[in-house]
């Protein structure tokens, strides 16, 4: 009888740790459709609920589960995300350990994200506001000198956020052009407008999928990694293509150029990487690599032609785009206007905060807006200085890691984070995923998931710099060698290195 109680003992346990590919299957898949009934409620706050936002579960359409409570129809979401985050994870682990084919990935894909067509874009409204901006430049307003309400009492600002109502559009012209040609396409109707839009993000998510694992290939790591890393993850998925965030088709520029370099096509790559720049300027940092490995000669005096002539090419594909689209500069002055949100997880905002709140604890004058404005500042000093030294030190890091954590340290040190700016760095370290930078992306994207959910901010700023301040914690004990403080560092020392955990889950499979 003990026996047999160990042998049950020790199979629940390799059933609830090693599920197999088919459980993982439908696990994700019945994530996916909690997550879409959890999103049609009219409590739901995961999508927009005017009229005109979707063709269900919104103001004036059938609502699903609407006589049940909306905490309870939130629980729903809530166990359906989290379904797809774990069933993600085991995916990741059995690409890792070689036991996944591609065919599973592609059908997994399917079954996983078919069922998030029938809801409405997820946790944001931007889309709508794309939509807007696409039918003043179909009207020869200037969506740089107006924001939607100058459309009036329309469909197309019936679904806008009214927090960006007055707020100039901060996009490159390329987009704006996308954007207006969407509005022609749809007949000027709102909704078919947004249609167009989250179709085109849906592709160019799929697209960016496909290069990542071609570039992965060329660099001698296995595509299905890249593939899970970005195509299935959960981040990029809900993100990117729900949302129909235009960072999409920024990154699919940053793709195009990335895999055009690693072609050996450099000033092909400056273009395409541009090009997704005249949609969201941070991508340009690219170029900056490109130009520095364009000799091998790590003299800054041997990097100047190269880095005019790849300036020149940026410039002028600018140009190009600019005056070909008619729609003029003004995004360049508008750079800021993401900057109007205050987010409680931008480690620049909690030290404007903090110090505001000390000056008031001791009586000092003080003002949060100058101190944030302050640190705001200083925080892109400290990005651009670490962007230059990773730039300087691209022949020894490598290009796709020089890249990556480029544009991963302008997010953290910007003025404002979003789970989408996340995706720009992951989305370059997924096209060379060694099994450090594989654990290091499966953290952080579940982090910046946490961080698009209502209360998410807060939530990823007490535990991130609760992790912070445990590792300070843990580095001063292990300086002063605090008593018994010592003896401890491992176990704490590997509760604040989460990669360091993740990366030895993997290697022990």
């Amino acid at each position: 009888m003990y026996q047999s109680a160990v042998e049950l003992s020790g199979n629940l346990r390799q059933r609830l740790y090693s599920p197999t590919l088919k459980q993982i299957r439908y696990l994700g898949l019945f994530g996916s459709l909690f997550v879409v009934l959890g999103s049609m409620s009219p409590g739901s706050p995961f999508t927009s609920k005017p009229l005109g936002s979707w063709f269900i579960g919104v103001q004036g359409t059938p609502f699903v589960f609407d006589q049940i409570p909306s905490y309870a129809v939130q629980v729903i979401f809530y166990v359906g995300l989290l379904a797809v985050l774990v069933s993600w994870f085991q995916v990741v682990r059995a690409v890792v350990s070689k036991s996944a084919t591609t065919r599973f990935l592609l059908v997994t894909s399917i079954y996983w994200f078919l069922p998030l067509l029938i809801a409405g874009p997820l946790f944001s409204r931007d889309v709508y506001s794309y939509a807007a901006i696409g039918e003043m430049v179909s009207r020869h307003i200037s969506p740089y000198l107006y924001g939607p309400n100058i459309l009036g009492a329309t469909p197309y600002l019936n679904t806008v956020d009214p927090f960006w109502g007055n707020a100039p559009a901060p996009y490159g012209p390329l987009f704006l052009w996308l954007a207006g040609a969407s509005a022609v396409i749809s007949g000027h109707d709102a909704f078919v407008t947004m249609l167009v839009l989250r179709a085109v993000s849906i592709g160019v998510v799929v697209a960016i999928a496909a290069i990542a694992m071609k570039v992965a290939k060329i660099a001698g790591y296995d595509p299905k990694l890249a593939l899970v890393l970005v195509g299935m993850n959960p981040i990029f998925v809900y993100h990117l293509a729900s949302s129909a965030h235009n960072d999409a088709i920024m990154m699919l520029g940053l793709a195009l150029g990335v895999w055009a370099f690693k072609k050996n096509h450099p000033y092909l790559a400056t273009f395409a990487i541009t090009a997704g720049a005249s949609v969201k300027v941070p991508v340009i940092v690219a170029v900056a690599a490109i130009a520095f490995l364009s000799t091998p000669d790590r003299r800054l005096t041997s990097k100047i032609v190269p880095a005019i002539k790849h300036g020149f090419v940026m410039l002028a594909t600018l140009a190009g785009f600019t005056m070909a689209t008619g729609v003029g500069w003004g995004w360049v002055h508008n750079l800021s206007t993401p900057g109007t949100v205050v987010s409680p997880a931008v480690p620049t905002t909690i030290v404007a905060a903090w110090l505001s709140r000390l000056a008031s604890l001791f009586g000092l004058p003080s003002s949060f807006g100058f101190l944030l404005t302050l640190f705001r500042g200083l925080g892109l000093l400290l990005a651009a200085l670490i962007t230059l030294y990773l730039v300087y030190n691209v022949a020894t890091l490598g290009f796709e890691k020089v890249v990556g954590l480029s544009l991963l340290a302008v997010v953290l040190l910007g003025p404002v984070i979003q789970p989408w700016y996340i995706t720009w760095g992951l989305m370059v370290l997924a096209m060379k995923p060694s099994i450090r930078s594989t654990s290091a992306i499966v953290f952080v994207s579940m982090l910046g998931m946490v961080l698009g959910l209502p209360d998410g901010p807060s939530i990823v700023a007490w535990t991130g710099y609760s992790l912070v301040a445990i590792a300070g914690i843990v580095y001063v004990a292990s300086r002063l060698k605090v008593g018994r403080a010592v003896e401890l560092l491992p176990l704490i020392g590997n509760a604040g290195r989460i990669d360091l955990v993740l990366a030895r889950s993997f290697e022990n499979l």
